[in-house]
């Protein structure tokens, strides 16, 4: 047998097995960060699309309350009823918003809610279904004003997150 040291060739195989797992150790590394990287844009994305569905419901509440505002008709209750569930869709999404989106889009999410509440409150209170009729026609100004608010804070904090991720 050799005259060779237990201890050289424990120096070696030691090297032989670290050597081996250092790429491991590197792709396990690199793995974990694009898993972290995938989840947080993942996350991004149900934001951007919670943001997206609620001005989606509360322009087609806007909508639907105008429209109602100008027909007049025996289905006035009916248009009421589609208004109520925009209204509905509205809430819900603006609980989406604070419950995926950004912490800074959670105030202006819940104002517009509110406004759209108030459009909504409104509308039925100026319905009268026995005539069919809105009279009178609902103020929108706090809704648009909300709307475009809403708007400008997700633009602006798409782009915020944009730069952060370049």
């Amino acid at each position: 047998m050799p005259d060779v040291p237990i201890y050289v060739a424990a120096i070696t195989a030691a090297a032989a097995v670290a050597g081996a797992t250092v790429p491991a150790i590197t792709i396990l590394i690199r793995d974990v960060r694009q898993a972290e990287r995938d989840r947080r844009e993942r996350s991004a994305e149900a934001g951007r699309q919670a943001c997206l569905d609620l001005l989606r419901a509360a322009a087609d509440l806007r909508m639907r309350v105008a429209n109602a505002a100008d027909y007049h008709g025996n289905e006035m209750a009916t248009r009421l009823a589609e208004i109520r569930e925009c209204d509905a869709a509205t809430q819900l999404h603006a609980v989406s918003v604070a419950l995926l989106a950004p912490e800074k889009l959670t105030e202006p999410a819940a104002q517009l809610a509110d406004a759209a509440g108030q459009l909504v409150a409104v509308a039925e209170r100026n319905a009268n279904i026995d005539r069919g009729v809105m009279v009178p026609r609902p103020e929108f100004t706090e809704l648009d004003e909300e709307l475009r608010a809403f708007r400008r804070t997700v633009v602006a904090n798409t782009a915020e997150q944009a730069t952060a991720a370049g």
